[in-house]
């Protein structure tokens, strides 16, 4: 008998897409990043900060051991920053989430945001503008890179193909790679802005999870293949 279930599609770093899979039980997965992670020297003196600020593992692996506070953007990137040594707390959601945790602790600075080449959620721009001091500094760099053979092989068939979409740049790329894209693909994004990116793309079959974190994002592929 034939296996009609739907595919789901990790366009992640390698990294996540893999560690992401694992948690989609009983679920085919095809994984071709749009993306590769390129870690940056980072020649910064952390003396003198009263904390980091985290909107990814990456800026934390990027990171020399230490014991200072770090506030993350969610429960992955806090575990990898308590892993380090730092004591992590984490803003369990969106950018949006991370600024008004910092607000509400009444946290004060300097504070320094690692962070990738290509971010969003302007953190440091909304920590500025409540008069909280805020460096920041790149540490890592996302490269782009186009879709693998069985990616495109998937998408050019007609079997029903779940794509989840973590950031508004990865479905910029998808929608730059890919171009004219069949009705049998069904996105599921992480939040209202992934959706946005997507405006004029011809993808209509959107879902957007109801928290922006790996637990909504499963929910949400789960409901899907359900229906």
């Amino acid at each position: 008998m034939p296996d009609n279930r739907p595919t789901v599609l990790l366009t992640r770093p390698q990294a996540q897409a893999e560690r992401f899979a694992q948690a989609l039980r009983d679920v085919p997965v095809v994984i071709s990043p749009l993306m590769r992670i390129e870690q940056q020297p980072l020649d910064v003196d952390l003396t003198g900060y009263r904390g980091l600020v985290f909107t990814s593992e990456n800026g934390v692996l990027a990171c020399p051991v230490c014991t200072l506070p770090a506030y993350c953007v969610g429960d992955r990137t806090a575990q990898a920053a308590r892993a380090a040594g730092m004591r992590a707390v984490s803003a369990k959601g969106s950018a949006d989430d991370l600024v008004r945790l910092i607000a509400d602790r009444a946290i004060e600075g300097p504070l320094l945001h690692v962070r990738g080449e290509h971010t969003r959620g302007d953190v440091v721009g909304k920590l500025h503008a409540l008069g909280i001091q805020v460096d920041e500094v790149v540490a890592y760099r996302q490269v782009a890179q186009p879709l693998n053979d069985q990616a495109r092989e998937l998408l050019g068939g007609e079997s029903i193909v779940i794509l989840p979409l973590f950031s508004p740049r990865t479905a910029r790329l998808f929608v730059a790679d890919v171009g004219r894209i069949g009705a049998h693909v069904r996105v599921v994004a992480i939040s209202d802005a992934v959706k946005a990116a997507l405006a004029g793309s011809g993808l209509s079959d959107i879902t957007v999870a109801r928290t922006p974190d790996a637990k909504g994002m499963i929910a949400a592929i789960q409901g899907r293949i359900d229906a």
